[in-house]
């Protein structure tokens, strides 16, 4: 992931974990990670593995943008889940992400 982009992604799962337990992001335990793919499915109907996002979490800690690669849909939901904003169809749940990211880096103006 480029670096660009990697700073919103680290929002994004910062965004997600508060809204999912109420404090800043941490090492996320075998059963939290459970916890919130569950929080996840039910805000979205999407289900996420919980294994991909203690990686994205652990990436996110490390600092290691190399590590972080998730594809159009899991931004989409980890999008709808913050911001609890929903859409109908898969393409406008896409462009849930790209106005979230919009809206984090220097320079875009929010829509």
């Amino acid at each position: 992931m480029q670096t660009k982009d990697f700073s919103v992604f680290r929002s994004l799962l910062t965004d997600v974990h508060a809204k999912a337990f109420g404090e800043p992001i941490s090492k996320i335990q075998h059963s939290k990670a459970h916890t919130l793919a569950w929080l996840i499915e039910e805000a979205t109907g999407v289900m996420l593995s919980y294994k991909s996002l203690t990686n994205y979490i652990n990436a996110v800690l490390e600092e290691n943008p190399a590590k972080v690669n998730p594809n159009c849909v899991t931004l989409a939901t980890l999008t709808q889940f913050a911001t609890g904003e929903k859409s109908s169809k898969p393409m406008d749940s896409l462009l849930l992400w790209f106005k979230y990211r919009a809206g984090r880096l220097p320079g875009f103006a929010q829509a």
